[in-house]
């Protein structure tokens, strides 16, 4: 089936946010009487809770504390201040902007908050290219749970075979999967290449090159040159 939506991770994928929002976290947890060695090491694609609930010694399956919605919203606010210093992924900006030439519909599907969603895409001159803002924040659990992406290709109101997904983490891999899409890694790790459908390494025009290839043979389109 020709693919008519594409769907976009923020956080290494389109923007190189992840310092930024590790340093977020250092310092929300530095507020909240906790101070952690740095550089801080997690895995990435991790939603605000999961995050939470690994630093403070949480079971997974715990209920969120108060102190919680304090704690994410000092995240949230210290990004919002410090986005313009995050350097876009050159590559995946330039074929977001190609596939809007080419009328095809995009949305962001992400862990991160809607204020953060639409200030990266502001910061990267790409907001007028997405049709929604689809966020973690929306639903109980984030990724890897799919439902974020079921929301995203309802809103389209597409079969979600008619979507493709773009993704750097492993649990985003597995959100995308497990709602049904397929998903492209953009990932240099191997467990996340071998969880996706295909990959393509960081900045490998060739790579990039042969999806607008194959784009424009699937959608049967007449590409209109970039």
């Amino acid at each position: 089936m020709a693919v008519s939506v594409v769907l976009w991770d923020l956080d290494g994928t389109l923007i190189q946010s992840e310092d930024i929002h590790l340093d977020s976290i250092v310092h929300a947890c530095a507020l909240h009487g906790l101070q952690l060695e740095t550089p801080l090491r997690l895995p990435p694609g991790l939603d605000g809770p999961g995050v939470y609930r690994i630093l403070f010694g949480l079971p997974s399956s715990a209920p969120l504390p108060s102190s919680y919605h304090d704690w994410y919203g000092a995240t949230v606010e210290y990004v919002l201040r410090h986005v313009q210093r995050a350097e876009p992924a050159t590559a995946a900006v330039d074929f977001c902007k190609w596939l809007a030439q080419q009328g095809v519909a995009q949305s962001l599907v992400s862990n991160s908050s809607p204020p953060i969603l639409d200030a990266s895409l502001r910061h990267l001159g790409l907001r007028a290219h997405f049709h929604h803002l689809c966020s973690g924040d929306q639903f109980a659990r984030g990724k890897p749970e799919p439902q974020v992406y079921l929301h995203a290709a309802r809103l389209h109101g597409v079969d979600v075979k008619e979507c493709l997904a773009f993704e750097d983490s492993l649990n985003g891999v597995k959100a995308a999967k497990a709602a049904g899409i397929r998903v492209i890694a953009l990932s240099d790790d191997e467990n996340v290449r071998r969880a996706a459908d295909g990959f393509i390494p960081f900045g490998d025009a060739a790579c990039w090159a042969s999806v607008r290839r194959t784009f424009e043979r699937d959608c049967g389109r007449e590409a209109t040159p970039a």
